[in-house]
């Protein structure tokens, strides 16, 4: 069985949606949640939150900018994987501003930490610095790049940043547990 991206009617392999900096986040909620994914090893309703909170934050992004473009989420599937692309022209983010640094295991990073504390309190309780952290949890392949203008990766630094991209991805269900039985030892011949 060939596994695909359901929305709607629409069956296929690839699926992008675009949204507005204007549109009201319930209507991006519902488009998340509309879309089908295939089976995959990680929590679905982690995976939305995940693309849900990233999705906030470059929309936000946008509209504190007075960014006009739309944040584009694209799906597809290749290679028994799922990828996720989240592209914004929300003009990035200093890193070194989140309450924890990147380079860092997602694991060793706690969110009840003072740094997360100091984090909320400096920004009114607006922004929780939660939304890179969910997704680098959740799925198994992560990246994040600032892009320019021509969406080329470039530095953080260098001035040229017109956008973020994130890409998160994670194998099928079915690459998975093939790749887990592989693991499992082999039943001893009785006779």
């Amino acid at each position: 069985m060939t596994p695909y991206l359901e929305f709607g009617e629409q069956k296929s392999l690839e699926l992008t949606l675009r949204f507005a900096p204007n549109q009201e986040f319930r209507q991006v909620v519902d488009a998340v949640r509309s879309v089908k994914l295939p089976p995959l090893p990680l929590n679905s309703e982690l995976a939305a939150f995940s693309v849900l909170e990233l999705l906030s934050n470059s929309i936000r992004a946008h509209r504190e900018r007075g960014v006009r473009e739309e944040v584009e989420l694209r799906y597809s599937i290749s290679d028994n994987r799922l990828q996720i692309e989240i592209l914004d022209s929300g003009r990035g983010f200093d890193p070194n501003r989140l309450p924890y640094p990147l380079d860092i295991p997602p694991d060793r990073i706690d969110p009840r930490s003072e740094m997360f504390a100091e984090y909320r309190l400096k920004h009114g309780n607006g922004r929780f610095g939660l939304g890179l952290l969910a997704a680098r949890k959740t799925f198994p392949g992560f990246s994040l790049s600032f892009i320019d203008r021509h969406r080329s990766p470039c530095p953080w630094y260098s001035g040229m940043v017109r956008g973020t991209r994130v890409v998160l991805s994670a194998p099928l269900a079915s690459e998975a547990w093939s790749d887990d039985l592989e693991e499992l030892p082999l039943a001893e011949d009785e006779s």
